[in-house]
């Protein structure tokens, strides 16, 4: 078990929690100042993750 603990990238974990953060904040904002229901913002969450992940060939993040 302590190999599996010394094996994990922290900071990548810790990336994925700020970013996953970052996007419930973003959700929460359009929820409170936009009429838009938690559906159409979901809809609109997976579109762009769709549209990204097409392009994510073509740009280097």
């Amino acid at each position: 078990m302590q190999d599996f603990f010394n094996n994990l990238d922290w900071m990548l974990i810790l990336k994925a929690f700020v970013i996953g953060g970052l996007i419930c904040v973003i959700g929460q904002i359009l929820i409170d100042k936009t009429k838009l229901t938690s559906a159409r913002i979901l809809v609109i969450f997976v579109t762009t993750g769709a549209i990204l992940r097409r392009f994510a060939g073509f740009i280097n993040i």
